[in-house]
């Protein structure tokens, strides 16, 4: 049998580089529709506008989605100027409606406030008090 042999090819073998990929960058926190379903397991309602700076804001100082009806009985006076009872300054027969949250239990705990129910969503003629944006500064 007669041996074989390898003709070698006569193209040039060259090996071109692969581009390199560059990688995504990830999102350094979390992302809108994770703290959407992260307000969604709590029962808190979407804010409104749907920006992600107010659903940061709601799942960090709301506690559940049920708030608090509330109608003042004493007047809060010069004593609770610098406290979140203060953010009451509508008519006295007003109705409120107060998220549960630090800020609520604050105000509750002044005693100044009859608490009437709780409800997830306020009626219309309830004035709905949201915790304030500057509320670790302020209070």
């Amino acid at each position: 049998m007669p041996k074989e042999t390898k003709k070698p090819s006569t193209k040039k073998a060259t090996k071109k580089a692969a581009p390199k990929k560059t990688a995504k960058k990830k999102p350094s926190g979390p992302t809108k529709a994770a703290m959407a379903s992260a307000l969604k397991e709590k029962g808190i309602p979407l804010p409104d506008s749907g920006e992600m700076v107010d659903i940061e804001h709601r799942l960090r100082h709301w506690k559940s989605g049920l708030g608090y009806m509330v109608r003042i009985h004493r007047n809060a006076g010069g004593r609770f100027k610098d406290h979140p009872l203060s953010l009451l300054d509508s008519p006295r027969k007003a109705l409120y409606w107060l998220p549960d949250s630090e800020m609520t239990d604050l105000i509750l705990k002044t005693r100044r406030v009859v608490v009437l129910g709780r409800t997830s969503e306020p009626s219309n003629n309830m004035v709905v008090i949201d915790v304030p944006s500057d509320y670790e500064t302020r209070f």
